[in-house]
C-alpha cells in the first residue's frame, strides 16, 4: 500500500441542474423514493470519476470504470446535465463493467450489452468498490448548491429526499466495506425542514453536521474569529498578535454610538457570507485604509442593505410566488414604519387592500418571520430592557402579540 495517501476531493456545482428532467428516469417506487434509483447512478457516476483521476490507482476495476465512461460518456468532466440527456436518450452500454458477472475468467470475447441504467447499478458499484479496495487513497465528494433550484413542488422535494437518503445509504455502504469514501451534501436548514419523510430524522441525528456561527452579539463571536484568523493567515505581521489586540486594530471606533460587533453583528444573519461581503465592500470604497472605520460601514450600509435584501428574496424563492414576495416587501416599505404591532399594520393592510390583493397579512408576517425579516420585540419590566427574538437565532414561532421590528441590515433597502 501507499505510505503517502492522497485525498481527492471534488465540489460539484448543482446550480444549473434541471431536477425536473429526471422525472423521465424515475422508477415505480413508492413516493419519494422514485428518485433514489437515478441519483445512485449520479453519485456513482461522480465517484467514478475520482476513480479514473486517481493516477496512482492501477487496477482492472478502474480500467472497467475507465472503459465505461469513455463509451457512454465520452469520458472525464461528466456535466450532469449531459449525463441525465444521454442516459435518457440511450440505452447504456455497460458490457465493460459486466464483465465480473457474465465472464469470470476475464476472456476477450465481452459481448456488448446494452440496457436501462437501472439495470447497471449494481455492477458500477461494485466496481467502484473492488477499485477502491485496492487504494488507500481518500475521496470526498461535495454536492453543492443543491438549493439554487429550490421549488416548494413535489419534484423537487422527493428529488432532495431522494438524494438525502440514496448518499445516507452509499456512506454506510463505503464505511461498512472500509473505504475512505464520503459524499456530502450541503443544503439550507430551511429546505431539509420542509421534507417530510420519516427516514430524515434518523438520517439528521446519525449523519448531519449543522453549521452555526454563534447566535449572539458578543466581541468573541466566532465570526469575528474566523475573520482574524483569515486575516492572520495572509498578512505576516499579524500572525503572532491575539484576536483580542487584532480586532482592535483592525475596528478601532465605535460606530454611531454602537461597538463595532454589535453594529456589524446586529445587521447579519450570522452567516460568513454576511460580514465578508460588509467587509469587502469597504475595502472596495477605501483601498488604501488600515483599518475599518466607522466613515466606511455608514457609507456602505445602504449597499450592503440591498446584498442582504437580494439574498432573503432569493430564499424566499420557491417558499413563495415572486408576486407574493414582491407584494410583502412593497407593503414593508409603503407602511415605513420598522416597529409595528399586528393591529397597526393589519389596520394599514385593510385600508389597501386593492395593492395587495396576491399576499394573505398572517402568511407574510409568518414568512417574514421565519426568514428574519422581522423579529419580535418584548420589553421586560423587571430588568428594565427589551428583549429581541429572532427565529434564525433560535428556534421559535411567531408571536402576534408583541412587537415586530424590520431587521437592522435591511432597513437602509426598505427606507424605514
Amino acid at each position: 500500500s501507499d505510505s503517502n495517501p492522497k485525498w481527492f476531493c471534488t465540489l460539484s456545482s448543482y446550480k444549473e441542474f434541471n431536477f425536473h428532467e429526471l422525472i423521465h428516469l424515475k422508477t415505480n417506487s413508492i413516493k419519494p423514493n422514485e428518485y433514489i434509483a437515478i441519483w445512485e447512478w449520479i453519485v456513482l457516476l461522480e465517484i467514478a470519476q475520482q476513480c479514473v483521476a486517481d493516477q496512482t490507482m492501477d487496477n482492472i476495476h478502474k480500467d472497467k470504470l475507465s472503459d465505461f465512461l469513455d463509451k457512454n460518456f465520452n469520458g472525464l468532466k461528466l456535466d450532469m446535465n449531459k449525463v441525465i440527456e444521454l442516459t435518457k436518450k440511450k440505452g447504456i452500454d455497460a458490457g465493460v463493467l459486466s464483465l465480473i458477472r457474465l465472464n469470470a475468467n476475464n476472456s476477450s470475447d465481452t459481448k456488448s450489452v446494452s440496457g436501462t441504467y437501472v439495470e447497471y447499478i449494481e455492477d458500477l458499484k461494485e466496481n467502484i468498490i473492488l477499485a477502491l479496495k485496492e487504494s488507500e487513497n481518500r475521496y470526498t465528494v461535495i454536492f453543492d448548491e443543491l438549493d439554487d433550484k429550490f421549488r416548494n413542488d413535489d419534484i423537487y422535494k422527493s428529488n432532495i429526499t431522494s438524494l438525502i437518503k440514496i448518499t445516507d445509504k452509499l456512506n454506510d455502504i463505503f464505511f461498512s466495506e472500509d473505504i475512505k469514501v464520503k459524499v456530502i451534501l450541503l443544503l439550507r436548514t430551511d429546505i431539509f425542514y420542509i421534507l417530510n419523510d420519516p427516514d430524515l430524522n434518523k438520517i439528521e441525528q446519525d449523519g448531519a453536521l449543522k453549521l452555526e456561527w454563534g447566535n449572539t452579539i458578543r466581541s468573541n463571536s466566532p465570526l469575528f474569529g474566523m475573520i482574524l484568523n483569515k486575516i492572520q493567515k495572509s498578512v505576516p505581521e499579524f500572525e503572532n498578535e491575539s484576536h483580542d489586540s487584532l480586532f482592535l486594530k483592525l475596528f478601532p471606533q465605535n460606530i454611531n454610538n454602537r461597538k463595532p460587533n454589535e453594529f456589524i453583528l446586529g445587521r447579519t444573519y450570522f452567516r460568513p457570507r454576511d460580514l465578508v461581503t460588509y467587509l469587502n465592500l469597504i475595502i472596495e470604497a477605501y483601498p488604501d485604509t488600515a483599518y475599518f472605520g466607522y466613515k466606511g460601514f455608514l457609507e456602505m450600509e445602504k449597499s450592503y442593505s440591498s446584498y442582504l435584501y437580494k439574498e432573503i428574496r432569493n430564499e424566499l424563492c420557491g417558499h413563495i410566488s415572486d408576486q407574493k414576495i414582491d407584494d410583502s416587501f412593497l407593503l414593508l416599505k409603503q407602511f415605513k414604519k420598522n416597529e409595528f404591532t399586528y393591529t397597526e399594520i393589519k389596520r394599514y393592510f385593510d385600508s389597501k387592500n386593492e395593492s395587495f390583493k396576491s399576499i394573505e397579512l398572517e402568511e407574510t408576517l409568518r414568512y417574514f418571520f421565519d426568514f428574519g425579516v422581522l423579529g419580535n420585540k418584548q420589553y421586560n419590566t423587571h430588568k428594565e430592557k427589551n428583549f429581541f427574538s429572532w427565529a434564525y437565532r433560535e428556534n421559535i414561532k411567531i408571536d402576534f402579540d408583541k412587537t415586530f421590528v424590520v431587521h437592522l441590515g435591511l432597513r437602509k433597502e426598505l427606507s424605514v
